[in-house]
């Protein structure tokens, strides 16, 4: 790769490493992409609440597994940098993705995370709710295929709303970045509000997000 630009390849094999850590549920708080001041290198970092300072190991190996699902994968071992998604790198990072939410990676030019001083910067975003249009007649839309501009009509603005917010429940459960009862109930209202509009494999499976939550919170508390 060029030291001085980063290509899209890069850019969407990156994104597409982050899905998969996900889906083995390796949470992931915030992950970019950075040239450092003075080294003209790119390398992907990746912050999560999985990733042990004492021992990183455990976590290397799951995002090497993962590395590996991926075919023809632009991206390396040696460009991939785990940070706690307590470093104030991984902070700054977070509070700076979140000050200028946008759908798709974001660049910046000189910034600054925690003591890590960048010439440049990509931020991959959050997954977002999907969009959301209130029509003439008083229904409401969801847009839940983008691609192909498909919209469901909705009885009620709440009920679309709330199904609209399934990509990021999905994203928050999977990734174990919430995991209270509270947010087990909200996965299930979600799944209920699905399953009314025919949305049977999302409403199944955002249930059995709820029902793994509670599986696990039991058997924290036997042990």
């Amino acid at each position: 790769m060029d030291t001085d630009v980063l290509v899209e390849t890069k850019i969407a094999d990156g994104e597409g490493l982050v899905r998969q850590l996900v889906r083995e549920q390796f949470g992931v708080e915030v992950a970019f992409w950075a040239k450092i001041s003075g080294d003209g290198l790119w390398q992907l970092w990746i912050a999560s609440p999985t990733v042990d300072l004492k021992n990183k190991g455990e976590a290397l190996h799951i995002v090497y597994m993962a590395l590996s699902k991926i075919p023809n994968c632009s991206v390396t071992p040696l460009e991939i940098t785990l940070l706690s998604n307590a470093d104030p790198i991984a902070r700054d990072a977070v509070a700076l993705r979140d000050r200028y939410p946008s759908r798709e990676p974001k660049r910046y030019r000189s910034k600054r995370l925690g003591k890590l001083a960048t010439e440049e910067l990509l931020i991959y975003p959050l997954p977002f709710p999907w969009k959301v249009r209130g029509l003439p007649d008083g229904t409401w839309q969801v847009l839940i295929s983008e691609h192909d501009d498909v919209w469901l009509t909705c009885e009620s603005e709440e009920e679309a709303r709330t199904i609209a917010a399934a990509p990021v429940l999905e994203y928050q459960a999977l990734g174990r970045l919430k995991s209270s009862e509270q947010f087990a109930t909200e996965l299930e209202t979600t799944a209920d509000a699905m399953q009314k509009y025919r949305l049977g494999f999302g409403s199944r499976f955002l249930r059995g997000l709820a029902h793994d939550l509670r599986e696990t919170a039991i058997q924290n508390q036997r042990a």
